[in-house]
C-alpha cells in the first residue's frame, strides 16, 4: 500500500516533567482503517495535533508521502490540508454563524476560486446529509448535527486523511450508527481513518487495525484481534475487550474448532459465528 503519513520517535511534553508522547513511531497507507485506543492521558490526542500540524513535536520528525515536514509554512499548511483532523467537540471546531459558511471557511481561505468553493461546500453537505442546512446556525443544531458540520468542514478541504478524536463521544445510539455509515462511505472513497475513540465495541466494528498508546508510548501495533487478544497489552492500557469478541471467545472455549478462532464484529457475523461453532 502507498505510504502517505510517518511519524519517527515523536516527542511532546506540555509540561517538563510530564512527557505527552516519548519516542512515537508509525506509519500510515493509503485506504487504512485504524483505531488508536489508549485510556485518558495515554497520548492519543496529542499525536493527532502533532499529526496534523497543531503542535510541533519537541523532537522526532513528521513525513508526508516522503517529504519531511518543517517548521516551514508551507510545509505547515500542506499537512494540515492532506491531514484532516475533527475534534471531539464540534463546539471548538466550528466558528461561523451559519452552516454554510462555516463549511466554507476552509477553501476561502485556500484562495480557490468562488466556483471551486460553492461545489466543495456543495459535494462536502451532500456527503454528509446536510442539504438544505445551509443558512442554518451550527451552534442550535443537535450534537450529531454539528458532528456532520464538523465532517463537512474536513471534507471541504479535500483530505486524503482525517483523523476522528472520540467521534462517537456524547452521540446516540441512532447517531452512532449514522456515523458509521459515514465513516463507511469515506473509506470506500478511498479516504485513510484514524479513529481514536474509548469505545471499544465501536473501534472493533469499524478498524482493521490497532494502535494501543499508554503514558505517551505505542504499546502495540496490530491487527485488531491480535490487540484485543494480548491480555497483557489490555491490561496495561487500561481497556475492555469488545463485548461480541469477549462473548465469542467463552463460546470457542466451550465449543473449539477451526472456525471458533475468526472473532465476529456485527451482530449479523456473531448469529452466523454460533451456526459455524455450533455443528
Amino acid at each position: 500500500m502507498r505510504e502517505l503519513l510517518k511519524t519517527e520517535r515523536l516527542c511532546f511534553q506540555y509540561e517538563e516533567r510530564y512527557p505527552a508522547l516519548s519516542g512515537v513511531s508509525a506509519a500510515f497507507h493509503a485506504g487504512e482503517r485504524i483505531a488508536v485506543l489508549g485510556g485518558n492521558g495515554a497520548g492519543k490526542s496529542t499525536f493527532f495535533l502533532c499529526c496534523n500540524g497543531v503542535l510541533r513535536p519537541q523532537s522526532g520528525k513528521i513525513f508526508w508521502k516522503g517529504q519531511e515536514i518543517t517548521n516551514a509554512k508551507q510545509d505547515v499548511t500542506l499537512l494540515r490540508q492532506s491531514v484532516g483532523l475533527v475534534f471531539q467537540d464540534p463546539d471548538s471546531q466550528i466558528i461561523a454563524g451559519t452552516v454554510e459558511q462555516e463549511v466554507s471557511f476552509g477553501p476561502m481561505n485556500l484562495r480557490l476560486s468562488q466556483e471551486e468553493v460553492i461545489d466543495r461546500v456543495d459535494q462536502s453537505l451532500r456527503k454528509m446529509n446536510l442539504e438544505g442546512y445551509e443558512r442554518r446556525a451550527p451552534h442550535y443544531l443537535s450534537g450529531g448535527e454539528k458532528k456532520r458540520v464538523s465532517v463537512a468542514d474536513i471534507l471541504a478541504m479535500k483530505p486524503e486523511m482525517i483523523l476522528l478524536d472520540e467521534p462517537t463521544a456524547s452521540l446516540d445510539p441512532e447517531n452512532v450508527s449514522t456515523l458509521e455509515h459515514t465513516l463507511d462511505d469515506l473509506s470506500e472513497s478511498g479516504i485513510t481513518l484514524l479513529v481514536s475513540t474509548h469505545d471499544v465495541d465501536f473501534a472493533y466494528r469499524f478498524a482493521s487495525r490497532a494502535i494501543v498508546f499508554s503514558q505517551g508510548k505505542i504499546l502495540m501495533d496490530s491487527a485488531m484481534d491480535d490487540a484485543f487478544a494480548s491480555e497483557n497489552i489490555l491490561r496495561e492500557a487500561g481497556l475492555k475487550k469488545p463485548l461480541l469478541y469477549a462473548a465469542a471467545e467463552i463460546i470457542g472455549q466451550h465449543f473449539p474448532s477451526e472456525a471458533a478462532r475468526r472473532k465476529p464484529r456485527s451482530m449479523e457475523e456473531f448469529q452466523e459465528y454460533i451456526q459455524q461453532v455450533s455443528l
